[in-house]
């Protein structure tokens, strides 16, 4: 039987080894941190649960072709109730609270009520809500590879496709904070930047047609249940997972793979997928440097998006907050925060312990060198209790029931990421600015055999859709070396 080793045991290795186990290879995964997950996270702190990665799921609903991969992973089944909130997101505006509705609809309608004047912007943003919601991620076989169960790509998928194609060449040349100044409300203006203002509206259109599809909810149980699923299935198949086992080096003879270099020794192998990172893979796991050209234009092309992520459980219950502008903005890490939002986790079983509220907010922007810095010169702790009394004080202001009732705020910086993933810079997703392109890395190396590649970098943004997908490549790809039929499920 030949031998698989998967570098990290995030969705992306969690799907690679699964495939790859269950087509008839004897798979290990090597994981640096004491618990899988890699990015797609949470964490329990004095009785209350923090969701750190899938605060909303592509592909949750079975009307997707992404659907199928998460339930051949067993991240879902149809036992894993999905929850569907009715409002994505809202803002307060002169007392009042603006709501983006799943529904397009009446989003649409609260829009015309709110501003008749936008009449010709809002009927833009229906059309293109609508335009985008022909476009599915597709699911389809590599070439040349034997299948069990063969997906290929439709071309009435891409028939589909054609009459958005004008569409998005537009989109991508449009920052988010362009898209809502065609707006003359203001509130309107406020609603649709809940993005970064310099990156591409496509972002924003293709969250709202998921949402409007009737996709993008949220699994019951959340990151942490999705991981344990997928590890219990892998283990099931008879996978072997080795925490906190980093992979210090991956090792090539005769331009084939050989083996990897960990903590205890060496661990040969017929194939290795590489679900590190990529561009601290790249940086870290070989002694040759890779000259492959798509492996170089990955690392110079990739912008990753950076956060610093709040988290706050509340001894009081707090009422579904919307995103509201600071009386007077605040300086974090050298960003000015203006305006903040909260996801508000009280309607969730077992968040938080009864009365109570759990919230969570992520605060964008590259911070990574001003908290290295802090590291450096042991003000790291003074800084995060500094941005944590802030916290503490906008909540309080907003809801004064919380005063005195704020049991804990965790705050996980950059530098935070980058410990218990390895991810470059502590980055989960890459950005799509105006006019990139939406590159799709091969995941493969002409120069080496064996080495195959998997994670979010390989096709940006990122996100778990493309982590789920490429880890399935990846063991298709093995699959092809090995001239092994891909099992897909059981």
């Amino acid at each position: 039987m030949k031998k698989v080793i998967v570098v990290g045991a995030g969705i992306a290795g969690l799907s690679a080894a699964i495939y790859a186990q269950r087509s008839g290879f004897e798979v290990t995964i090597c994981e640096q941190h004491n618990m899988a997950g890699g990015m797609c996270t949470g964490w329990r702190r004095n009785g209350y649960l923090f969701e750190g990665s899938a605060h909303w799921l592509t592909g949750s609903s079975p009307k997707t072709q992404l659907n199928q991969l998460w339930k051949e992973t067993g991240a879902l089944n149809d036992e894993v109730k999905i929850l569907l909130r009715n409002i994505f997101y809202a803002v307060d505006w002169d007392g009042h609270t603006i709501n983006l509705y799943r529904d397009l609809n009446k989003t649409v309608e609260q829009l015309r009520r709110l501003s008749p004047e936008d009449e010709k912007a809002i009927c833009r943003l229906e059309s293109d809500v609508k335009s985008f919601s022909r476009i599915q991620m597709p699911i389809y076989d590599i070439r040349g590879v034997k299948t069990q169960n063969p997906r290929r790509l439709s071309p009435g998928v891409l028939l589909k496709m054609l009459p958005v194609l004008p569409k998005l060449w537009r989109w991508e040349k449009t920052t988010c904070k362009e898209y809502a100044e065609q707006f003359k409300h203001p509130a309107i203006q406020q609603l649709l930047r809940f993005l970064p203002d310099q990156r591409s509206v496509l972002s924003i259109i293709a969250i709202l047609s998921t949402l409007n599809a009737g996709d993008a909810g949220y699994p019951e149980g959340g990151s942490l249940a999705m991981i344990e699923r997928m590890t219990r299935t892998f283990e099931k198949l008879g996978g072997r997972i080795f925490l906190k086992t980093k992979v210090k080096k991956v090792h090539f003879k005769n331009g084939k793979v050989s083996g990897v270099t960990v903590e205890n020794g060496f661990l040969s192998t017929d194939a290795v997928i590489v679900t590190q990172e990529t561009i601290a893979a790249v940086d870290q796991l070989f002694d040759t440097p890779l000259k492959e050209k798509w492996l170089k234009n990955l690392c110079k092309n990739t912008k990753p998006a950076v956060c610093t992520f709040v988290c706050v459980g509340i001894r009081t219950e707090i009422p579904q907050m919307p995103a509201w502008e600071l009386a007077e903005p605040i300086i974090f890490a050298g960003i000015t925060l203006s305006k903040i939002g909260f996801d508000n986790y009280a309607e969730y079983e077992g968040y938080s312990p009864k009365g109570c509220t759990t919230l969570t907010a992520v605060l964008t922007g590259d911070t990574y060198e001003f908290w290295k810095k802090a590291k450096e010169k042991n003000r790291y702790d003074e800084e995060k209790r500094n941005l944590a009394n802030e916290i503490s004080r906008i909540i309080c202001e907003k809801y004064p029931q919380a005063e005195g009732a704020i049991e804990i705020i965790d705050i996980a910086t950059p530098l935070t990421y980058e410990r218990y993933t390895g991810a470059y810079h502590g980055s989960w997703m890459s950005i799509v600015g105006v006019g990139d392109k939406m590159n799709i890395y091969p995941g493969f190396l002409k120069s080496v055999k064996g080495l195959y590649f998997a994670g979010h970098r390989l096709m940006n943004p990122g996100g778990l859709p493309v982590a789920i997908e490429s880890g399935r490549k990846a063991a298709q790809m093995v699959c092809r070396q090995f001239n092994v039929v891909f099992k897909s499920s059981p």
